[in-house]
């Protein structure tokens, strides 16, 4: 039985190399082929890290497409309990719910940069599983001292937690999904500066330390690639503009952390590099980012005021310079910071920071399109852009801790309470996010109650 298991296992990772290939463009990830180790995690870096910035505040609004079940679309999928959530007609906050920084935002000091709003990491939770969860590391539970049915926290197993006194342990069919995520986070974040190493370190090219490899290695070879995150990656690539290749091309764990270290990526999708790949055409020019349909969000922007998103344009082979315009429908709201794009910086690894400001002049829904062409391409490239010009309204107050829509007393109890130790703190308890739960953070909340 245990040689049969093992090979299941290997079958499964194949399988999953061969098959579970996302919807990435042609020629993507050319720039991680013949890659090997430290090289290879930083290729992935530099394709991923340069990417729209989404607004936090407006996340609920890409849930509908990134996290539905796709026989019942208003239903959120929520990957940490069994309760049933549906989504509301405005996209706002689903009641009971949290953006959960599924890695957590403490372990780099809770810094609003790029990671703290990509929503790779980010998924709609159960805001008393996301309190559960706390800021404890993923990990394998000896003995659990709370346990919702589908997710549970306690002590780890020997050998796992890397010093934490708990660990939080995702069901079976979630666990691959989060450890593809984890190798995003520490590839596309590699340098950032931890504060908290419980799965991570400082001193090491490969970011996790060894109990969190073999971990995630082995969670994510016995959970393969799912469609719900191959839909997931797909839609969050149409807003954000970047991908996650650990979905796409599954086997790359393997060559920066697993069997396969040492080894050049071929990108032929299995662990067994094939010695004569396909060969691909020299002379087009290809746009490798944006893909034919991303949409640009502004999301709601208020009547005088503008918004402004960054769309990082990259390809390869460009001979000519690409040519940018902006049509249809509502195209006098919106600018570009430029109409021509030069071959050095199409052709770079960080590609061009193509800036786009939404300046309504009108209330209600307003769309338009930029059209990328020329440079030596074979077709045109458009994108989407969509936007809402909306009422002026007083800024949203920060104190919901509990996520039940309202700010009153008992967000007031919860955060006490983290601070008393009687329930385990968590990162929506750090009010004013400067890292401390304290009396700052119970003002904050009376404060928001108060109206002030």
């Amino acid at each position: 039985m245990a040689i049969m298991k093992q090979i299941l296992t290997i079958v499964a990772v194949i399988c999953a190399a061969h098959c579970a290939q996302a919807d990435a463009p042609s020629n993507y990830y050319a720039s991680l082929v013949g890659k090997t180790g430290q090289e290879l995690k930083t290729a992935v870096r530099d394709l991923t890290v340069h990417h729209t910035v989404l607004s936090y505040n407006s996340l609920w609004k890409y849930y509908p497409e990134t996290d539905a079940y796709p026989d019942n679309p208003n239903q959120v999928w929520d990957m940490y309990s069994n309760n049933t959530y549906y989504f509301n007609s405005n996209n706002d906050a689903v009641s009971g719910m949290n953006k959960e920084h599924s890695f957590p935002k403490s372990w780099w000091g809770g810094t609003k940069n790029d990671a703290y709003s990509d929503l790779h990491h980010l998924i709609p939770a159960d805001a008393k599983a996301n309190s559960a969860r706390s800021n404890w590391p993923f990990g394998e539970v000896s003995s659990s001292n709370w346990d919702n049915g589908l997710s549970k926290r306690g002590t780890p197993r020997s050998g796992q937690g890397g010093g934490a006194t708990y660990v939080f342990e995702p069901a079976d069919q979630y666990k691959g999904d989060f450890a593809r995520i984890y190798f995003y986070m520490v590839s596309c974040y590699q340098d950032l500066n931890w504060k908290t190493t419980y799965m991570l370190t400082n001193n090491d090219w490969r970011t996790l330390n060894q109990w969190s490899i073999d971990l995630l290695l082995r969670w994510a070879r016995e959970d393969p690639v799912s469609e719900k995150e191959k839909t997931r990656n797909d839609a969050i690539a149409r807003y954000q503009n970047n991908r996650n290749p650990f979905v796409d091309n599954p086997e790359l764990m393997e060559y920066i952390w697993g069997s396969m270290v040492g080894t050049a990526w071929d990108g032929s999708g299995t662990v067994n590099p094939d010695p004569d790949p396909d060969p691909q055409p020299t002379d087009v020019a290809t746009l490798i980012s944006p893909t034919q349909g991303t949409i640009l969000e502004f999301g709601d922007v208020a009547l005088g005021d503008s918004a402004t998103l960054t769309l990082y344009v990259r390809g390869e082979k460009f001979s000519k310079p690409l040519t940018l315009k902006c049509y249809l429908n509502n195209y006098k709201m919106f600018d570009l910071s430029t109409t021509s794009i030069d071959t050095a910086s199409l052709n770079s690894l960080t590609g061009y920071p193509l800036r786009v400001t939404y300046h309504p002049t009108t209330l209600g829904e307003h769309k338009a399109k930029i059209l990328f062409s020329g440079g030596g391409m074979s077709s045109s490239v458009g994108i989407q852009l969509h936007a809402n010009c909306v009422e002026s309204t007083a800024p949203e107050l920060p104190g919901d801790i509990n996520g039940d829509g309202v700010i009153d007393i008992m967000d007031v109890n919860t955060i006490i309470n983290s601070m008393l130790g009687k329930i385990e703190p968590y990162d929506d308890c750090d009010v004013n996010e400067d890292g401390n739960i304290d009396v700052v953070d119970v003002n904050s909340v009376i404060n928001a109650m108060l109206g002030k």
